[in-house]
């Protein structure tokens, strides 16, 4: 007859045995997600940068292939654990609605990570979207149409003097400047005024141009600057309390 031994360490061993290697693989798989989001954040940082990028040197640049390019490279070099990247889709200086001059891409990839093997999801697809820097100035007052998903019915106004708002044919622009970014494209069709120094103007600072009968920008201390009108959404333009011209009807 055989004597039955209890011995509570060999419990204690057969229940290590079985939770140990749970334990370990789930740990593996915490430290494998953590590792792929720090790597798609990455990605989507990185990407943000070059295209911002991109959107300062549209001003000189009407195209460009070496976006794509350069946040896949980028990627690579930052990112070791990408097994593969690829733009998937690209736009540089289109239209969509009512806004213009944008750029898009869309970048997707694959992280290495011992993770797949609990059939979890380690691809990465990022989309991003920006304006070009092409100096027109466009104030986005709370009620801007492109976070509504709207589109803008754009018209003029005079923020400084007049309570009308105007559409692009109206008499009352034509004498009138604009307001606009310096840009290096506005620098070559038109020279800087030699009386209020605006030469001294850095790319990015504030001119004023007359764009139908001008052919120099201005700096706002110019005494020819009496009198500017910027783009506004008609909607904006309404809430602010700006009525229709009597001229052009707005």
């Amino acid at each position: 007859m055989m004597k039955k031994i209890f011995n509570k360490r060999g419990s204690y061993i057969v229940e290590a045995g079985m939770v140990l290697p749970i334990l370990i693989l789930s740990m593996i798989c915490l430290v494998s997600i953590v590792s792929m989001y720090s790597t798609g954040e990455n990605v989507f940082f990185s990407s943000c940068d070059e295209v911002l990028l991109s959107c300062v040197k549209s001003s000189v640049l009407k195209e460009s292939i070496s976006l794509p390019a350069s946040i896949m490279l980028r990627a690579r070099s930052e990112n070791p654990n990408l097994s593969y990247v690829a733009v998937t889709d690209y736009g540089y200086l289109y239209d969509e609605g009512y806004m213009s001059d944008l750029i898009s891409i869309e970048v997707s990839g694959k992280h290495k990570s011992p993770a797949s093997m609990f059939f979890i999801d380690n691809l990465i697809s990022e989309r991003i979207m920006g304006r070009a820097f092409t100096g027109l100035y466009k104030p986005t007052p709370q009620g801007d149409s492109m976070l509504d998903g709207e589109d803008a019915d754009i018209v003029y106004v005079f923020p400084m003097r007049g309570e009308k708002y105007h559409n692009r044919e109206c008499a009352f622009l034509n004498p009138a400047c604009q307001r606009v970014f310096l840009t290096q494209d506005i620098k070559n069709k038109y020279s800087p005024c030699s009386i209020c120094k605006s030469g001294n103007s850095k790319i990015g600072e504030s001119v004023y141009c007359f764009f139908n009968t001008g052919e120099v920008y201005h700096t706002g201390k110019s005494s020819q600057v009496d009198k500017y009108y910027v783009e506004m959404d008609k909607k904006d333009a309404l809430q602010q309390g700006y009525m229709p011209c009597v001229a052009c009807g707005g």
